[in-house]
């Protein structure tokens, strides 16, 4: 009898084992391009990680990969969704069908970063700035952020091309320019090594967007639905649940520094967005600027681009059931 017990608990065992097998392999896999480990992917990963994905009965896949890479993988149907910016600028310009479904954060979480010596935004008059590169993401805000402040980038002050934050950091410090923006990474490093952080009004400005193309959106638009139920907890879980979203700071940007990682975070909750909206002279505006910075002539209608409602349902399904994490 004993060995009948132990057979049939060994047959249980092994039934079990199949059925949560065959569970994991019903998840319908969903992939999704991201430029970087960055702040505005975060929310994603607790979502993975508490499980919320795998009750809508799906397994989401987070490809890293550079900018290029991912807009080539969306537009050759090789992904399903990006969370690159410059997949909207692909969209102005009427290279991509597709729409923005979810805003991650409204404005950027850069920080302009300058020399010691220079104690307001007229001391950067005269001198080197770095930005990525021109056309870039950091050479529009900065201009942006210079005209802010009565400056004319062609003019007062010297924009060159450097490169990644962690290249524009080296730069500053080594010296060779007097201003940069920078990650938050390498800004809180900077002004903790007495560099100066002068403040600027955030413009707004679209932070790891979340971008699908018209015919997953027509095709799939509950699995989209679902997707992006599991996106807001996971972002709602991120804002409401510091220590934990802190740790997987850590963990996913591999970052030993506990500090550095609570200060990201901080800045991260400067820019919340849980419910991925947009108003819509802030969608103007962004539409506007990437025509501008691509020369487009032809008007371009927010409703071409974004695509909000299915993140609007799921907030107001959210806030009427009182869904806590």
């Amino acid at each position: 009898m004993k060995n009948v017990g132990c057979l049939l608990s060994l047959i249980l065992s092994m039934s079990f084992s199949l059925l949560l097998t065959e569970a994991g392999a019903q998840l319908k896999k969903v992939r999704l391009c991201a430029p970087g480990l960055g702040s505005g992917i975060m929310h994603a990963y607790i979502a993975k990680e508490r499980g919320y994905f795998a009750e809508e009965g799906l397994d989401l896949d987070v490809l890293v990969a550079r900018g290029q890479i991912c807009t080539m993988a969306l537009l050759n149907g090789q992904m399903e969704l990006s969370s690159n910016p410059n997949m909207f600028d692909a969209m102005v310009a009427g290279k991509f069908k597709g729409k923005v479904i979810y805003v991650s954060a409204k404005t950027l979480g850069h920080r302009f970063i300058v020399a010691p010596e220079i104690k307001n935004f007229d001391g950067v008059k005269r001198n080197h700035i770095a930005v990525s590169t021109f056309g870039g993401l950091t050479d529009m805000l900065t201009r942006e952020i210079l005209e802010q402040h009565g400056i004319n980038p062609a003019k007062d002050v010297v924009l060159l091309q450097i490169g990644t934050p962690d290249v524009r950091y080296a730069a500053l410090k080594a010296g060779s320019v007097k201003a940069a923006l920078l990650a938050s990474t390498q800004a809180l490093q900077a002004v903790k090594e007495g560099f100066r952080e002068l403040p600027y009004q955030q413009p707004p400005w679209l932070s790891s967007p979340i971008t699908a193309g018209d015919e997953i959106l027509a095709r799939q638009r509950p699995m989209l639905r679902s997707l992006l139920r599991a996106v807001e907890k996971g972002h709602i879980f991120y804002g409401k649940n510091p220590t934990t979203a802190i740790e997987l700071i850590r963990k996913v940007q591999r970052i030993e520094s506990r500090e550095v990682a609570k200060q990201i975070y901080d800045d991260d909750m400067l820019r919340h967005n849980p419910g991925g909206g947009l108003e819509e002279s802030s969608m103007k505006r962004v539409v506007d600027r990437a025509r501008e910075m691509l020369k487009i002539q032809r008007q371009v209608e927010p409703s071409e681009v974004f695509d909000l409602s299915l993140a609007r349902e799921v907030e107001t399904e959210l806030r009427t059931s009182k869904w806590e994490p």
